[in-house]
């Protein structure tokens, strides 16, 4: 009963104002995937060990799609199945955006995005202070949202963290193999 308190509550902040607009627009899973993609193909191109950050967000993202979204959302869906705050509570939370209609559970959102922030983070430390606030955006737009509840976001958010290790671990091994 509390996840809901706190989904009602981020749900109502700014409701019908351009928060709405900025949340939706930051939840949009093609710009996201357009975004990172582009970003990739730079960093590869243009950063100083481009390719190892490349690989490491590529096998970051790949974990995500993987688990996240093969294991969870699919193989132990009966196990693993979350019903979406805006369908459960239809009364009491606004949809904001896209409906999506599968398990919320963990936000895919949260553990994509932080997949690529942890290989962002340990290559560039420097940045920590806007990969945060870019998670605090993304973290509180599925709340306001509507889609998730806080337990699908921090787990979400484990499970990239983890993603974005993995990644530069087997990264950096594929990279010292070759060496």
């Amino acid at each position: 009963m509390t996840e809901l308190r706190i989904v009602k509550f981020f749900n109502r902040l700014g409701r019908g104002t351009a928060i709405d607009w900025v949340t939706d627009f930051v939840s949009r899973i093609l710009y996201l995937a357009v975004f990172w993609m582009l970003f990739a193909i730079a960093i590869f191109f243009l950063a100083e060990n481009g390719k190892i950050i490349a690989l490491a967000m590529t096998i970051a993202a790949g974990l995500h799609f993987l688990i996240s979204e093969g294991v969870f959302k699919r193989l132990l869906l009966k196990y693993f199945a979350k019903i979406r705050p805006y369908v459960e509570h239809p009364k009491e939370v606004f949809p904001i955006g896209r409906r999506h209609s599968d398990s919320s559970f963990p936000s895919s959102h949260m553990s994509a995005n932080l997949a690529v922030f942890t290989v962002l983070a340990y290559f560039y430390p420097s940045m920590w202070l806007i990969i945060t606030l870019l998670v605090l955006l993304i973290a509180f737009a599925r709340l306001h949202n509507g889609m998730h509840y806080l337990s699908d976001v921090v787990a979400g958010i484990v499970f990239g963290i983890v993603y974005g290790i993995v990644g530069i671990y087997l990264s950096n091994a594929v990279v010292s193999a070759l060496l």
